[in-house]
């Protein structure tokens, strides 16, 4: 099998796998449950697990095995390749993704004898009913198609990983998290009591958003970048906060030239209302840029440029009507999982 067929059969296997862990879950739950770590229609462990198999299966073939051997290499492989993935799940993306605390003999919630069978059975099934028939149509497939499909796949699937990798960065565990939310309340609260500040509910921003929705997304994920850089947090969310601080909807109203203009009048009306360091002030001076000439003079700066860019293509690139806010309780959506 060539490499395009590979890529192929991971990117076909993690979406019927996806197909297969929804029914099973879904119907426990008697409601639609989508699992896995990604957003996405696919589970990689189901791909990943495809490609193992297919390669043993191979191997035991040309060595002429018995059932008793490739019972043995099947469960060892499923169960491994399961209790490795709930390991990396655990602890880098701080989430547990199945829990069989309440099977008996398990194997810290991961991994137990009544699911290592159940794999176990899949894994027959695999080789026996589904693998002969998948060979003949993928060898009838045209190349072009199969590279076209596992390219297009490969790609969304990377983008999803590192767009969920980046969260799980950014928040850290439960405690951590937790952390994160009370320190950023402490900072952001005497802003958003602020009558002018609370207003900005009252003027739409983007699809679907507030302009208070759009600051506070990007004072929130600004502090947690800013907490991970090790940068001033209470400036950057201060900052952020303020950097949209103007009272008319700009899609309607408003002077000409909005882009190039409003970033002065935001400082202008956050100098009314409370006082700003010069860190603070170049945030909200410099959040446009490089619309803005003069490039940011601080990292905090910087990062909340960066940070309000990312939001806004997202609000656009989003459903209309979707809406995703930026502070603790009332955060952007977590990842299903």
């Amino acid at each position: 099998m060539n490499l395009c067929d590979l890529a192929f059969s991971f990117v076909f296997f993690s979406l019927l796998g996806w197909l297969l862990e929804v029914a099973y879950r879904s119907a426990g739950a008697r409601r639609f449950v989508n699992p896995g770590l990604l957003r996405g229609p696919y589970l990689v462990l189901y791909g990943a697990g495809a490609l193992v198999l297919m390669a043993a299966a191979s191997r035991l073939e040309a060595a002429g095995a018995g059932l008793a051997l490739r019972a043995l290499v099947y469960l060892v492989l499923t169960t491994g390749l399961e209790l490795v993935s709930g390991l990396v799940a655990e602890r880098f993306f701080h989430v547990r993704l199945w829990d069989y605390s309440d099977q008996p003999l398990h194997f810290k919630g991961l991994v137990c004898p009544l699911f290592s069978l159940y794999w176990l059975i899949l894994a027959f099934a695999f080789e026996f009913l589904l693998l002969p028939p998948y060979r003949v149509w993928l060898a009838g497939l045209p190349q072009g198609a199969k590279g076209l499909s596992a390219g297009v796949g490969l790609a969304v699937m990377l983008a999803d990983f590192l767009a969920v990798a980046g969260r799980a960065f950014l928040r850290g565990g439960a405690e951590e998290a937790e952390a994160a939310a009370e320190a950023f309340r402490a900072a952001a609260g005497p802003v958003l009591a602020i009558p002018e500040v609370a207003a900005l509910a009252r003027y739409p921003h983007h699809r679907g958003k507030t302009r208070l929705d759009h600051v506070r997304e990007v004072a929130w994920l600004s502090f947690l970048w800013g907490r991970r850089l090790r940068l001033d947090t209470e400036a950057i969310v201060r900052g952020a906060l303020l950097h949209d601080l103007f009272f008319y909807d700009w899609l309607r109203e408003g002077p000409r030239l909005h882009g190039l203009r409003h970033h002065r009048i935001a400082l202008a009306n956050a100098r009314r209302v409370t006082r700003l360091s010069p860190k603070e002030a170049d945030i909200i001076l410099k959040h446009m840029w490089p619309l803005t000439l003069a490039p940011p003079r601080h990292l905090e700066s910087l990062v909340v440029s960066l940070v309000d860019t990312y939001c806004s293509f997202r609000d656009y690139l989003s459903p209309a009507g979707a809406r995703r806010r930026g502070a603790p309780g009332a955060e952007p959506r977590e990842t299903r999982t």
